[in-house]
């Protein structure tokens, strides 16, 4: 895992790359710790994270790798997810990363603030088959044996009404309907559960893997 190497190896990714003395596992610990700190639990009882974070430096470090922001957003976007996906939290929005200059701040350190900005909903995700074929989510989508679901899953396994995808203001979620075999979402039965870019939704032997386009 990405994050995994660069909790280990902190000098052997961005450290090349920028050419500042930040640490990138200071960063990735300081991103993990702004998330846990600032969770939230929504009206379903989902715990939701800051879906928007705001990572300040001082002029020189911010000079000093101006030309590898990009760089540093991805790196630490992936470091969000996969920890979100550790912990099965939900964003409350689609992720993004904003970087700052603090006059304040000393060369090679850095403050990471957090935020939840509401986005709307909409066909921003799509549900990927084992087949490679993408299926537009239009909530609330229910997922079944039926005709009328809006994902007909076939197989003996699933039922009529199986499953549903729904949306609020944090994002999507996806509810097991009192199916006969359950749903899962990463190996794990579920009830009721958000959603993030990349999970792999089962039901019966269908594989469904959320991707946020």
């Amino acid at each position: 895992m990405r994050l995994r190497r660069l909790l280990t190896a902190p000098r052997a990714l961005l450290s090349r790359v920028i050419r500042a003395p930040i640490s990138p596992l200071t960063l990735a610990r300081k991103t993990r710790r702004i998330l846990e700190k600032q969770r939230t639990t929504d009206t379903h009882g989902h715990v939701v994270i800051p879906n928007h974070l705001i990572i300040a430096f001082s002029q020189r470090d911010r000079d000093r790798f101006a030309g590898a922001e990009e760089t540093l957003r991805r790196e630490l976007i992936e470091v969000a997810h996969e920890f979100a996906n550790s912990k099965h939290f939900g964003f409350g929005g689609p992720l993004s990363i904003d970087f700052a200059t603090n006059p304040k701040l000393r060369t090679g350190k850095s403050q990471i603030s957090g935020e939840f900005r509401d986005a709307p909903i909409s066909d921003e995700a799509v549900l990927i088959n084992s087949d490679g074929v993408q299926i537009a989510i239009t909530t609330p989508q229910l997922l079944g044996r039926n005709d009328d679901c809006g994902v007909v899953l076939t197989g003996s396994n699933v039922s009529r009404h199986h499953a549903e995808i729904r949306a609020d203001q944090h994002g999507l979620f996806i509810v097991d309907l009192s199916s006969t075999n359950g749903s899962l979402v990463n190996g794990i039965a579920v009830a009721n559960h958000r959603l993030l870019h990349g999970d792999i939704i089962s039901i019966g032997d269908h594989q469904l893997r959320v991707e946020v386009i």
